[in-house]
């Protein structure tokens, strides 16, 4: 089951926004991002979609949809497991992202590269 959701989440982004910045002003909305940090759980990827929806996967963990939001200059939120998690956004290069997270007891930080298909 948990294949076949990854996989479905894949094939909705669209073949066009794959390998080419989107139009949005947040270049890393409606793409798939994978996790590059030696600490994260193997096959970790984010996907922020335009309507507001964030989904996150991993190996480790079943899928999680939550609701995202832009808070301010380069900086979304969105809740987790009744927690506020606001993150500061940056890419810089093509084809990267990276996320600030800004936890209660912590400040942490996440690395991800464009998902290339099929993965």
């Amino acid at each position: 089951m948990r294949a076949l959701v990854v996989a479905c989440c894949l094939i909705v982004t669209p073949p066009a926004l794959a390998g080419a910045q989107t139009r949005s002003p947040q270049g890393f909305v409606g793409r798939t991002w994978v996790a590059t940090d030696a600490a994260a759980a193997p096959g970790t990827l984010r996907i922020f979609l335009a309507d507001g929806t964030l989904l996150m996967d991993s190996c480790g963990e079943s899928y999680r949809l939550a609701k995202w939001r832009t808070v301010g200059r380069g900086r979304i939120a969105w809740t987790e497991d009744g927690a506020r998690i606001e993150a500061d956004v940056s890419q810089p290069r093509s084809g990267e992202l990276r996320l600030r997270l800004r936890l209660r007891s912590e400040v942490k930080d996440e690395r991800y590269r464009l998902a290339t298909v099929p993965f």
